[in-house]
């Protein structure tokens, strides 16, 4: 009698998780989609430029229009500086990583030729100098260069994000600038208020696909804690028989690390907000990942089990 209420709580869940997905993706319009991302990038980033687009009126959004094109000016020129230091760390980062034992003496010993030349526009230029005179042999650079890649990673993202967010927010600046200057006062309106009206239905998508997202990590953790809980009981009373399900847990890891390996390292607007590192995104796509794999059996196993227990009642 149990066994029949755990499928029947798996299988209402399973049916909750789609219902939820079918009211995200009706209430999502594709024709959009480049907009809603847009939108989650901003909102991301800076959130008062939505509030203040969306509370402008037709008078008031010249003055909207011209302080964000104002703004974004200097984040475009803080960003090209951002590049410029990236590319100087991925030059550097380049030319340890081209190191052999063979060749290291003779770069460490130019090196003080090499950093002037590379480092002229660096912020960061003494720390990097002091950091490689720190390297004494060929067997330390390995842990220095781990360190730099680290710090590489870091501010790609940080400049992939910042460059992401300026193409969006852009983006709906040109978008409120054409409506300005929209000679008809009534469209000049009606397509301000559309505007709005998509600003407002991409926030409202975005909260329900937090909430989907937050109630399938959920009942993926639930998932797995009763898988764990159900496994480790089975074990303790019969040991001997146990194998199968250390079989199940075996592969159980295995699709974890698959979900890893195959996670982007790419953040999304979300971790990106929440302040994710790669690794930790990658972590969560694993259990995505994990989640899928296991809703998806536990969906079959019920559908097949229902199958061949009507067809042996038939019989």
């Amino acid at each position: 009698m149990s066994n029949k209420i755990i499928k029947i709580i798996i299988f209402a869940v399973a049916i909750l998780d789609c219902i939820l997905a079918l009211v995200f993706s009706f209430g999502f319009n594709e024709d959009k989609k480049d907009n809603y991302v847009q939108v989650q990038q901003i909102e991301a980033k800076a959130p008062q430029m939505l509030s203040d687009f969306q509370a402008a009126t037709p008078e008031s959004l010249p003055k909207v229009v011209k302080t964000y094109q104002d703004n974004l000016a200097k984040v475009n020129d803080s960003l090209k500086d951002v590049q410029l230091q990236k590319d100087i760390l991925y030059t550097y980062l380049l030319d340890l990583k081209n190191l052999k034992e063979d060749n290291f003496k003779q770069y460490k010993a130019d090196f003080a030729t090499r950093a002037e030349g590379l480092f002229a526009k660096c912020d960061k230029k003494k720390e990097y100098v002091d950091g490689f005179n720190g390297v004494n042999d060929y067997k330390a650079l390995e842990s220095y260069v781990t360190k730099v890649e680290e710090e590489y990673s870091a501010l790609k993202q940080s400049y992939l994000t910042d460059r992401n967010y300026l193409k969006a927010a852009n983006s709906l600046v040109s978008r409120a600038d054409q409506i300005n200057m929209t000679a008809s006062a009534n469209k000049k309106a009606a397509d301000l208020t559309d505007m709005q009206n998509d600003i407002k239905g991409f926030l409202s998508s975005a909260k329900l696909q937090n909430a989907f997202i937050l109630i399938g990590y959920f009942l993926g953790l639930v998932t797995i804690a009763a898988l764990l809980f159900f496994a480790l009981t089975k074990i303790v009373k019969n040991f001997k028989s146990s194998y199968k399900i250390l079989i199940v847990l075996a592969l159980f890891a295995l699709i974890v690390f698959i979900g890893y390996i195959v996670g982007s390292s790419e953040l999304s607007t979300s971790a990106q907000k929440a302040g994710m590192t790669v690794n930790s995104f990658k972590m969560v796509n694993a259990a995505c990942f994990t989640f899928y794999v296991f809703l998806i059996v536990s969906v079959l196993s019920i559908i097949v089990t229902a199958v061949l227990n009507a067809i042996k009642n038939r019989k």
